[in-house]
């Protein structure tokens, strides 16, 4: 049996992600395009990261609706021991830069946060657009 030090060192864990994205957005804070590259740190063999990383990306517009969004995944190789599936399988590193785009969204309009995601969840989920208020 493994000392947990031994253990902790061998083992896989979840996978680190990494993500370069460029985002469009208008001065209210509507986000029109989002193309985002997400890169995973899979470890020495593939495991689960194919599957880890298709969940990252079909969770990566979290639930918000995004006209134009354009994501792509790179499982990727490195010389460490694999990493493997855990709880939410992919779908928090996705989620989180989505949540972190918007951040970074408000700070450049100097916007509340809470409004930013306010105007792009009632955009997406509106008919008429335009004419909704905050």
């Amino acid at each position: 049996m493994l000392d947990r030090d031994e253990d902790m060192a061998i083992t896989g864990t979840r996978h680190p992600f990494f993500c370069k994205y460029k985002v469009g957005f208008k001065k209210d804070g509507k986000v029109m395009a989002m193309k985002m590259s997400m890169y995973s740190n899979g470890g020495n063999s593939l495991d689960l990261s194919c599957s880890v990383m298709e969940r990252a990306i079909f969770s990566a517009d979290n639930a918000y609706n995004i006209p134009n969004v354009d994501i792509t995944g790179y499982p990727c190789r490195t010389n460490i021991p694999s990493n493997t599936a855990f709880r939410g399988f992919g779908g928090p590193q996705g989620m989180m830069f989505c949540e972190n785009i918007f951040d970074q969204i408000a700070d450049k309009l100097a916007m509340d946060q809470l409004k930013v995601r306010k105007i792009i969840y009632l955009y997406a989920t509106s008919d008429i657009g335009e004419s909704i208020h905050v």
